[in-house]
């Protein structure tokens, strides 16, 4: 079995089908709250034992080996105190030397970052009291650096924000990584996501999804030190007694909300802090929970349960953890890690929105065929992410939101995104149950188009063709290239007449281009013209088009609507 550092996104993908299908159904419908800590963000800016190996070396480099009183070396020496080295051990501590050389470096800093924010707490004397978290650890210029680009943890998680399944996340990091890779999806979209730190925040709400940084954002503070220098929580004097503060009172308030009205994906979050350990601790005196719960309250992205999350277990289900402490475990732990986990989490929700809407593209069609053509959805989802390797979920990310982004914008307006609106466009802005119930639905073309895409799916497992990419760049890519025994062509999709208009008129899909328009809705007449074709051919040249509305009308059997698609596509 895989490990939680190791496992790929098809293999995750498999979990979610499986034994973790309840949890991906609650988040497709919006029910969890995504909590994110330090681990997220460790393959782009330090984790806890880059901090702490930062601050000694700030530290030490400060030290002036001529004076005993040296205010830093105080502040150092008191750090080196909270590791418990032996004596022999302690002599080894060169002040002289850069950290980097120091025999239990490691050690050093690993224990330190389990009390990382008593370190954080010991200033030099005549510094302000956040000197080893502005100055020391150089918050802003670490953790604001523009040249950090999103990882697929934070691209996987945008996705799921843009396509509304996660309208609140409460995240302990300084980074703004999620905020710029939101940026890169959506552009200038006004109203998708509000980063939420100060108390005034909380009086905005026009945007669908909210973030709430606790613990303060570094990219803000850099904007604007006045107002969020002082917001920068990482000093133990500043997270005990955290949700009591007048100042953290209203953020601490929301919260608790979302612990009590949500149920919680934790990601790279240990809960070590005891202003999150509180936070849960109230929630869960309000609203305990019995085990099992429908979707399950709890599920921890990580190899094992830590102890600090053993805690939070006990909390949420404490009034059977005694007794049911192995299956509360087991049913909570998902070992997989943010890399591979959000990422198959948003190709699972972009899926599932699909496979609900596939059954309202074909009314007809009995429970069996549409669970068939939800197979076939799903195979296609798997297909695109095989053999992608562990280390390219990035890139692969970067493809797969440019690729489905722009196909949606051909889809629904015939246009390729502009550069201002991002890369990326969803299928809905709602979850999956309030798509379904979104009154324009019926005419928005996605149940077709979910149709569609499913048929293709059919196709290609029952063999009748083969499907391929074409480079976006060209504009007579399609969303896809079907290729067939006897031709192939550029696949577009086209929710309305004018969105099929603007695909002909802007080049995309000519007139004697081989390419096949697939309509959700009726086709427009077509002027009449010359045939080019010669005499005796049976498959006419150039663009077709065809509608799957008048396709699946009143039809029963899927073995004849596969068949009548495949004569429509004639490749």
């Amino acid at each position: 079995m895989p490990s939680a550092w190791n496992i790929t996104i098809v293999e995750t993908l498999g979990l979610l089908d499986g034994e973790f299908g309840e949890f991906a159904l609650g988040l497709a419908n919006d029910s969890y709250a995504i909590w994110l800590g330090a681990g997220i963000s460790l393959s782009k800016v330090p984790g806890l034992v880059g901090v702490t190996e930062g601050v000694l070396e700030h530290l030490r480099a400060k030290v002036d080996p001529a004076n005993d009183n040296c205010r830093f070396k105080r502040s150092l020496d008191r750090i080196i105190a909270l590791v418990n080295l032996s004596t022999d051990d302690y002599k080894e501590v060169d002040y002289a030397k850069p950290v980097a050389q120091w025999r239990d470096r490691e050690r050093i800093a690993k224990s330190l970052t389990g009390v990382y924010a008593r370190m954080l707490d010991q200033h030099p004397q005549g510094e302000p009291a956040d000197y080893l978290v502005w100055d020391g650890i150089g918050v802003v210029a670490r953790y604001a650096d523009p040249a950090i680009s999103p990882g697929p943890e934070h691209l996987g998680l945008a996705g799921l924000i843009v396509e509304g399944v996660v309208s609140d996340a409460a995240s302990a990091n300084w980074d703004g990584l999620l905020e710029k890779a939101v940026a890169l999806l959506a552009g200038g979209t006004p109203g998708v996501m509000q980063v939420r730190v100060l108390p005034d925040d909380v009086k905005d709400n026009t945007a669908r999804a909210r973030l709430y940084k606790f613990h303060g954002c570094a990219v803000l503070a850099g904007q604007d030190e006045a107002h969020y220098r002082d917001r920068l929580v990482g000093r133990a004097s500043q997270i005990h007694g955290w949700a009591e503060k007048a100042e953290n009172k209203v953020i601490a308030a929301k919260l608790i909300d979302l612990a009590v009205s949500k149920s919680t994906l934790m990601l790279g979050l240990s809960t070590q802090d005891t202003n999150i350990q509180s936070i849960f601790v109230v929630a869960q005196a309000n609203l305990p929970s019995h085990f099992p719960t429908h979707p399950p309250s709890v599920i921890l992205s990580e190899q094992d349960v830590g102890a600090d999350q053993l805690s939070l277990l006990q909390n949420f289900y404490k009034l059977d953890y005694g007794g049911k402490a192995a299956e509360i475990e087991k049913a909570s732990l998902l070992r997989s890690y943010g890399q591979s986990l959000l990422p198959a989490l948003w190709l699972h929700v972009f899926t599932a929105k699909l496979e609900a809407l596939v059954a309202l593209g074909a009314p007809g069609l009995s429970d069996a065929a549409r669970e068939q053509l939800k197979a076939d959805l799903r195979s296609l989802r798997d297909a695109a992410a095989t053999g992608v390797p562990l280390q390219e979920n990035g890139a692969f990310m970067l493809k797969a939101l440019a690729w489905a982004g722009r196909a949606i914008s051909l889809f629904r307006d015939g246009k390729e995104l502009e550069a201002a609106s991002g890369v990326y466009t969803p299928l809905s802005i709602n979850s999956v149950a309030k798509t379904l119930a979104d009154p324009t639905v019926a005419s928005s073309g996605l149940a077709q188009l979910a149709l569609a895409i499913a048929l293709i799916g059919r196709g290609k497992a029952a063999g009748h063709w083969m499907l391929s990419l074409s480079d976006s760049a060209d504009a007579k890519a399609g969303a896809v290239k079907v290729t067939g025994p006897v031709r192939s062509a550029e696949i577009f999709f086209a929710a309305n007449a004018q969105a099929a208009a603007r695909l002909i008129a802007a080049g995309h899909a000519s007139e004697d281009d081989e390419a096949i328009i697939l309509h959700s809705h009726d086709v427009p007449p077509r002027s009449a013209r010359h045939p080019t074709a010669p005499p005796g051919r049976t498959l006419r040249r150039g663009r077709r088009e065809f509608s799957l509305a008048a396709l699946a009308q009143d039809e029963t059997d899927l073995a004849r609507l596969m068949q009548r698609f495949q004569g429509e596509m004639a490749i």
